[in-house]
């Protein structure tokens, strides 16, 4: 059997990218981590569970794994039987980031949130709750503060780098929040590549910033004005 065709879901959270790893994982060909071991968010090279997860493979593949790289090939070892082999990752988790993204034997599928307040928004409910999935229903809203700008200057700096950084990425298929929300999504590029169409198994409309912050449009014009900044 051929070996699996390999992917690499790189985005910044707050996407809907657990969504597309959960409907992808769906298929019977396709091996994501969790289908080895619990790995959370299928994030392989998450850096507080790599130990975790370094243990689990090799207890699987009977070979010890002494480099990030290694991990990876494991686990991709470990999907002969799957037509297709992938893993979620971000950015921030790739010291040699150039090096990474220029492998030429995964399948980059780049998903970003054009909505960058509303993005900012969904992080600073995230960490006030402690919840980090969409389970449905209303969000909890809360009110921009003076005292909050520093917080959300902060995880705007990450969303910003980030859309850099995967702005980078050649020969990658580019996806929004925004399009995987829709139940007429259709990615031409997403349906070569996997043989069928894609689409999230229960799509939700998406949020904006109105259901994230009650005072939304003094929260979108310090997001916009201290993007201006960024951009400048």
């Amino acid at each position: 059997m051929a070996p699996p065709r390999r992917f690499c879901v790189l985005t910044t959270g707050r996407t809907g990218s657990t969504s597309l790893m959960d409907g992808l994982a769906a298929w019977d060909d396709v091996l994501v981590p969790h289908k080895l071991f619990t790995c959370v968010d299928n994030e392989l090279l998450h850096p507080d569970h790599g130990e975790t997860y370094k243990q689990r493979l090799e207890a699987l593949s009977g070979r010890r794994i002494r480099s990030r790289g290694e991990l990876l090939e494991r686990f991709f070892a470990q999907g002969s039987a799957y037509r297709y082999a992938g893993f979620k990752s971000m950015p921030n988790r790739h010291p040699r980031y150039r090096a990474f993204i220029e492998r030429e034997d995964l399948q980059f599928i780049v998903l970003v949130r054009a909505d960058v307040a509303a993005t900012v928004a969904s992080f600073l409910v995230a960490l006030r709750t402690g919840s980090w999935r969409r389970a449905g229903g209303a969000q909890a809203a809360w009110t921009f503060r003076r005292e909050d700008r520093s917080a959300v200057l902060d995880n705007l700096l990450y969303v910003h780098a980030s859309h850099a950084q995967l702005a980078q990425v050649p020969g990658a298929i580019r996806l929004t929040y925004e399009e995987l929300c829709s139940p007429a999504f259709h990615s031409a590029e997403l349906e070569r590549f996997f043989g069928r169409p894609v689409q999230l198994r229960a799509p939700r409309p998406p949020l904006t910033t109105a259901d994230y912050v009650t005072n939304w449009p003094e929260f979108e014009a310090f997001i916009h004005a201290a993007r201006r900044q960024l951009e400048a």
